[in-house]
């Protein structure tokens, strides 16, 4: 029955039907999904980045979206903000899709002496740190400047991501 079926369809005439599929970039629809994990603008946010020596100031306004992204060096973000005095609380997350492209994870440094203050490296799309907080095993933060990185918690780990800073009063 299959032999037969596959002689008919050969059998065909070639004019105005083709087997043929058109995947070039032409035949893209204007609303199809982008392939990548992330855009080259979401790569591109606040860049260079890449070490604590180069944070980028940010301030509870910026979000994002930011992306770890491929390359010959592995891509880690950093970003540093002041603490002003008379702050009761800290807490800096990421959300990322961790289940389509990869896991990443924070961590939050000080910026003088380079000492790091918490980690957040769970296996979920969020990664929190908050200062003061036992979970984190992070004391309140005196006024300041800190940073914190963006990293992939695996070597081939990309992604894109979103961050909130929120500095809570006394």
């Amino acid at each position: 029955m299959a032999r037969e079926l596959v002689a008919a369809l050969l059998a065909l005439p070639a004019a105005g039907c083709s087997w043929l599929l058109d995947f070039s970039d032409h035949a893209i629809p204007h609303d199809a999904s982008i392939d990548a994990p992330y855009t080259q603008a979401e790569c591109d946010y606040k860049e260079p980045n890449d070490s604590l020596a180069t944070a980028v100031a940010i301030t509870p306004a910026d979000t994002g979206p930011a992306a770890i992204c491929a390359g010959s060096v592995e891509d880690h973000d950093f970003y540093r903000f002041t603490v002003p005095a008379g702050t009761a609380k800290v807490e800096v997350q990421i959300a990322a899709a961790f289940s389509t492209t990869g896991d990443l994870d924070l961590r939050l440094w000080a910026r003088t002496g380079s000492v790091k203050l918490a980690e957040s490296r769970g296996f979920g799309d969020t990664e929190t740190i908050a200062c003061p907080s036992s979970a984190s095993m992070c004391p309140a933060l005196p006024a300041g400047d800190y940073a914190f990185e963006v990293f992939p918690a695996t070597a081939s780990a990309i992604n894109r991501y979103t961050f909130s800073l929120v500095l809570t009063p006394m």
